[in-house]
């Protein structure tokens, strides 16, 4: 599934979360819209405002490559940024901070987890991103760990909870340019790949042999 539009006749250097193609008549209605060159936006819509990037609701446009560089990386920098920005608000980012809440409170939380179904599990480093039912939860494992807590437990739970288990190696390999355009987003990627997989019937767990061991 895609995110948003972008019409260009030149091959773009962005994700595969944005639908690519060279004409209007080929977007994928109801998703934001870049259209890339002043030629085409001046043929297509002649009223435009030059100054405004925006033409009319979730319909933008930049300037060609060619036609000023600096425009067209800032343009389509812009845009993108938006519509991960826009999806993203979608959802509800919580760390699960062990320090801070409450006994009570924890236990709500993982009550909460433990009901979540096809729960997509992202592990980055020390970090734990849980997704399910538009909520991210975000749990470090250096802090567990620093507090004294079993890690050895916390894992096993979190990888049988797990309808699917994200990598880092996944991620680089299948998502690259989506990490490269999210940067400190990167707790979303579990978001972003349930709107990716929204179609499958069921979900399937993934397991890379020598990163998976990071939660075994």
């Amino acid at each position: 599934m895609k995110i948003g539009n972008i019409v260009s006749n030149n091959a773009l250097d962005v994700s595969e979360d944005f639908n690519v193609v060279k004409s209007m008549d080929e977007i994928i209605h109801g998703l934001p819209t870049l259209i890339v060159g002043f030629d085409y936006v001046n043929k297509h819509y002649p009223d435009f405002d030059i100054t405004e990037n925006k033409i009319e609701t979730d319909l933008y446009w930049t300037f060609k490559k060619t036609e000023r560089r600096d425009d067209f990386n800032q343009g389509l920098s812009v845009f993108v940024n938006k519509v991960y920005k826009d999806l993203f608000n979608q959802t509800t980012y919580l760390f699960v901070d062990p320090i801070q809440y409450t006994h009570k409170n924890l236990l709500k939380i993982i009550k909460k987890i433990y009901k979540l179904k096809n729960i997509i599990t992202y592990v980055h480093g020390n970090m734990v991103y849980i997704y399910g039912e538009k909520i991210v939860f975000g749990i470090d494992l250096k802090l567990l760990t620093y507090m004294g807590l079993n890690i050895r437990k916390i894992k096993t739970k979190i990888k049988n909870l797990s309808s699917v288990l994200l990598t880092e190696r996944d991620i680089f390999i299948e998502y690259k340019k989506s990490v490269e355009d999210l940067e400190e987003n990167l707790r979303y990627i579990p978001y972003l790949y349930s709107i990716k997989n929204e179609k499958n019937n069921t979900i399937s767990n993934i397991h890379i042999s020598r990163e998976s061991r990071v939660v075994s």
